[in-house]
């Protein structure tokens, strides 16, 4: 896996814990701080935030 892949990956995991955390209505926390700043860091190396989201969304419907 390639590092641009990694953080991929980790901004996607990261967006699935902050995704359940919004389910239990819970909107603040360390978790959301450190989504986006992975968020930030993917952002950087070309992926884009709708990536991302999507990639998040679909790993929690499943």
């Amino acid at each position: 896996m390639t590092d641009r892949e990694r953080l991929f990956e980790t901004a996607v995991r990261d967006g699935v814990v902050v995704l359940k955390l919004l389910q239990e209505d819970i909107c603040s926390g360390p978790a959301f701080t450190k989504a986006d700043e992975s968020t930030e860091k993917a952002k950087a190396v070309g992926w884009t935030f709708k990536e991302i989201e999507a990639e998040a969304e679909r790993r929690v419907s499943v």
